[in-house]
């Protein structure tokens, strides 16, 4: 029997919560009837070497680094990719850029606008699948619509559609390209078909899958903490961004620890160095300097999440996050802000504290912990009582690609 030509589009490799519900997902397929290709704009990161064998990695010839733009990095960027080789370019750029100008409230709307019409230099892939996978997010949808012959093309939304908001005719136009839409949880996927109710018979609901006994083994390996601190750890693990909320970590960690709290705010992720800089300066300049720890980059973060006091994800939003369904297979006393999936990851607070966003929210939702040890108690019991096992998730995907 002829196996089923499988490609799955991404972006890096890096340590981050796409590519470990990739690498969970990748884990459970079946390589006796897919042959899988996953091209990757860049062919790195260091969940590269935990890819399973069978898996055909391959990068893009051109144009990698347009998946990885950034506000800061964009126009360096377009000029050495584009401009630098066709001069003539810069007057399909100008105009976009002038637009950020004029109108910085749609800023976001005219950068992924101005990444869609250069995406038309790009070059298409020379191979025909069977199905094409847009696993990363948007900007994988609009490669995979635009540029991969496959005869179905499925898109992966890890994010909340609605927040912060996004250019519904863009945006619309794409997903109606695809067959299907898959959301990682029941509220993503009404928030996309209330936003978008014409791509509604297209929308999957398929949950991150979880690899719970292989979490729990890592977890009792895995390198921790070092730094023989005797209060409380708590620990964040995400991008160093302004999504992840850090800023209101920091301003409830100053509280706390003015109030006589002896606890340390553990962060484990990457980010810009200059965002980083920032939350160091302001941490050494309210006299918490040693209070808050960035941890850097691990392939395997579950030692930290299995011998912290407390997990917290403070983010402004988020679509359903890996980190927290981790935090929740290692039974963890847990606070999260109330971004759109929250009721649902945390069973509207019979896992754990639930706050509003922001920096009153996370210092008042912190402090419950701190100070109610029965109830850290309680939410473990309700945790380690509860079954987070999902692979047979994979069979919704099965069923997609029939």
């Amino acid at each position: 029997m002829e196996k089923i030509k499988l490609l799955i589009v991404g972006i890096t490799m890096n340590c981050a919560g796409t590519e470990k519900s990739f690498l969970s997902f990748a884990d459970c397929l079946d390589f006796d009837k897919y042959e899988v290709d996953l091209l990757l704009a860049k062919k790195e990161g260091l969940f590269l070497d935990l890819l399973p064998k069978e898996i055909n990695v391959i990068e893009m010839e051109k144009y990698g680094d347009m998946f990885t733009l950034t506000g800061a990095n964009a126009a360096k960027v377009i000029i050495n990719d584009f401009i630098k080789n066709n001069p003539l370019l810069i007057f399909e750029v100008l105009p976009y850029f002038a637009k950020t100008l004029l109108f910085p409230k749609k800023r976001s709307f005219t950068a992924m606008r101005l990444w869609v019409h250069m995406m038309r230099h790009f070059p298409v892939t020379e191979k025909e699948y069977d199905v094409a996978v847009a696993y990363w997010g948007d900007k994988t949808m609009f490669y995979t619509v635009d540029k991969v012959k496959a005869k179905k093309k499925i898109a992966w939304l890890h994010f909340d559609y609605s927040n912060p908001p996004r250019d519904d005719k863009l945006y619309g136009k794409y997903f109606a390209a695809c067959d299907k839409i898959v959301t990682v949880s029941d509220k993503i996927d009404e928030s996309l078909k209330q936003k978008l109710p014409n791509i509604a018979d297209r929308c999957v609901m398929m949950e991150n899958i979880q690899n719970v006994s292989l979490i729990r083994r890592m977890a009792d390996t895995a390198q921790t903490f070092t730094d023989d601190f005797d209060g409380k750890r708590i620990l964040t693990v995400g991008r160093v961004s302004e999504q992840k909320g850090y800023d209101f970590a920091l301003e409830a960690l100053i509280r706390l620890v003015n109030e006589g709290y002896n606890i340390r705010w553990y962060v484990l992720g990457g980010g810009d160095e200059a965002d980083i800089y920032v939350l160091k300066a302001r941490a050494n300049q309210a006299g918490v300097g040693d209070r808050l720890v960035f941890l850097g980059t691990t392939i395997n973060p579950y030692g930290y999440i299995k011998d912290c006091d407390i997990y917290a994800q403070p983010s402004r939003h988020e679509g359903k996050p890996i980190s927290v369904e981790e935090a929740k297979i290692l039974c963890k006393p847990i606070y999260i802000s109330n971004y759109l999936s929250a009721g649902e990851q945390l069973a509207d607070g019979r896992y754990g504290v639930i706050g509003e966003i922001g920096a009153e929210g996370t210092y008042e939702g912190i402090k419950k912990l701190l100070c109610d040890s029965e109830l850290c108690r309680k939410f473990t019991e309700e945790l380690s009582a509860s079954d987070f096992g999902n692979t047979n998730e994979i069979e919704k995907f099965y069923t997609m690609i029939k």
